[in-house]
């Protein structure tokens, strides 16, 4: 009893220390990505112009006094761009002052530029670090498939980043007549969660999907004047944030295709790591199949 006692002891710090480091390790990732990296790198190139830029203008204009500093200093360039540091940084350690006239009044423009960039610059890099990048995928076309026995009206969604939660599909038959865009027929497809694929599917060859059928058939009449519309809506299941993607297909988008190539496989309770080039492919349909679809298009025509 003892030995158990004292290790639930080790345990307990141990399971406060693993979130702790799963965390640090999460911002370490989002620090060093390439865009919250880039935003670092010109935040601080525009600082570091904006310094030099003011510090000229100081020694330009001979705007600095150094009565303060001691006498047998020699006053250098650097010492105006350190002066400029200080001041649109606010820190004003006071070891150097500005001139009555010229030295007051580009102290305060370069103050009037700090508050403008401190506030900016931080809610930018804030974004970034929020900001989902753009890592959900819609196929670039729009399938017609034969699956199963069974024919439907796909696509498919792809996420390389974060699990989606609450997800919301919507794919629209779209009409423009008389310079008026009309949706002819809409379906809302939902899901609690979105790992990696998402595949968003209408069947058309059964009694309940004649609507739908109808429709496409009659976007395939007019190929010039006709869309396909899909839209996803979710929330990044890390930061709550909402991501919101769509895109148009043309009727020439809209090609045959069979199953969907694998993105990934299962090995026992593991997915294999992702494959993205499968990502737009689909098998080819076999004769009889590309029949199957042309016959139910063409039925009651």
């Amino acid at each position: 009893m003892p030995l158990q006692k004292h290790s639930s002891r080790l345990k307990k710090p141990l399971m406060i220390l693993k979130p702790l480091a799963k965390t640090i390790r999460n911002i370490a990732s989002s620090f060093w990505s390439h865009r919250i990296l880039n935003a670092v790198i010109i935040g601080v190139a525009i600082y570091i112009g904006i310094t030099f830029l003011f510090g000229l203008l100081y020694f330009l204009f001979g705007a600095l006094d150094f009565k303060s500093t001691a006498s047998s200093k020699t006053v250098h360039f650097l010492d105006y761009i350190y002066f400029s540091a200080v001041t649109f940084t606010t820190i004003g350690y006071g070891d150097i002052v500005p001139k009555d006239g010229a030295g007051q009044v580009i102290v305060f423009i370069e103050s009037c530029f700090e508050l403008t960039f401190i506030p900016v610059f931080g809610g930018y890099l804030a974004y970034k670090f929020l900001q989902r990048p753009n890592d959900i995928l819609l196929t670039d076309n729009f399938f017609i498939r034969f699956r199963d026995q069974r024919i439907y009206l796909s696509s498919r969604v792809g996420n390389k980043g974060k699990n989606l939660v609450d997800c919301t599909a919507t794919i629209e038959l779209i009409k423009i007549a008389n310079n008026v865009k009309r949706t002819l027929y809409k379906r809302e497809i939902n899901t609690p969660l979105v790992e990696m694929t998402w595949f968003l599917e209408i069947r058309l060859d059964g009694e309940e999907s004649i609507p739908a059928l109808q429709q496409l058939k009659a976007l395939l009449k007019h190929p010039d004047t006709s869309l396909i519309r899909t839209t996803v809506i979710g929330y990044d299941s890390d930061t709550g944030n909402l991501v919101h993607v769509f895109k148009y297909y043309t009727m020439d988008k809209l090609i045959y295709g069979g199953r969907f190539s694998d993105v990934y496989t299962w090995e026992g309770v593991k997915r294999t790591n992702p494959d993205w080039t499968n990502f737009n492919r689909v098998e080819t349909l076999t004769t009889t199949e590309q029949q199957s679809i042309d016959l139910l298009l063409l039925q009651n025509e």
